[in-house]
């Protein structure tokens, strides 16, 4: 791993240590965030704690994310108190804090065992692409469900324009329904249906998808290696939904995939 602004990170991880010290073992995530403020502040540090980031779509704020802390507006610190390991959802809320400052170096830091855990996280560009299919509606999809149609395709080129991939899905989500928003598009996001075995009800729970217009289904994953998943989910949730048109998208790291989705005679 490439290693950069190795003073100033061990400064801040030097802090970690004295907190930990002092205030002790399995004390809830903000007991020891407040007193690493008060550290830095008496070192003299220039770290932020909770700055905001705004995600914008076109000029409107689709989310709002508060890294815990940034220091030397370089160092994306994210200050945990887990009983367990580090692991992949950490990792992810790190590398949204540093996609959406384009920061490159973050911190997780981990004071809910007996020694402190800080792992390093460096974010580096990647070039993404947009590869999409709309074969399934050609020759289908008409009048007002092909401007519906098109206006999905807006929305969903609009948050790549603007954002790329690399998000994840919650993120990815929020920027999403903001682009739905602008386009001027009524949306239901995870409806409540029954699921069905022998034609009897055997559970009600939400749909992972969202729902344009009352008849489009919109499944969207993210980190995902090809877009295979959310078209077979979203095949499911059209049948279940009994809706005639869908739209799978995957943000991946490297690509943005969207696929055009048909059910029934249409």
């Amino acid at each position: 791993m490439e290693y950069f602004l190795v003073e100033k990170t061990e400064q801040l991880i030097r802090g970690f240590f004295a907190v930990q010290n002092e205030v002790g073992l399995g004390r809830n995530e903000e007991a020891y965030q407040r007193a690493f403020e008060i550290w830095t502040h008496e070192q003299r540090l220039p770290v932020a704690s909770k700055p905001p980031v705004q995600l914008l779509i076109r000029d409107r704020v689709a989310h709002t994310l508060y890294p815990d802390f940034v220091g030397w507006d370089e160092i994306v610190v994210e200050l945990k108190a887990l009983p367990r390991a580090i692991g992949p959802s950490e990792s992810l809320q790190l590398f949204d804090y540093l996609r959406a400052r384009r920061s490159r170096l973050g911190l997780i830091v981990n004071m809910g065992l007996d020694r402190v855990h800080v792992e390093r996280r460096i974010l580096d560009p990647v070039e993404s692409t947009l590869a999409e299919d709309f074969s399934y509606w050609a020759n289908h999809i008409d009048g007002s469900d092909r401007d519906i149609g098109i206006a999905i395709r807006n929305a969903l080129h609009l948050v790549y324009a603007e954002h790329r991939t690399g998000y994840s899905l919650p993120i990815t989500e929020r920027l999403l329904l903001t682009a739905l928003s602008i386009c001027q598009l009524d949306v239901t996001v995870r409806p409540i249906a029954p699921a069905m075995f022998h034609k009897q009800v055997v559970h009600e729970s939400a749909l992972e998808c969202i729902v344009v217009a009352g008849k489009f289904v919109m499944t969207v994953t993210a980190h995902f290696e090809s877009n295979e998943f959310a078209k077979s989910l979203g095949l499911s949730h059209m049948k279940t939904l009994n809706t005639p048109w869908g739209v799978a998208a995957n943000f991946g790291i490297k690509e943005c995939q969207i696929t055009a989705l048909r059910y029934g005679n249409k």
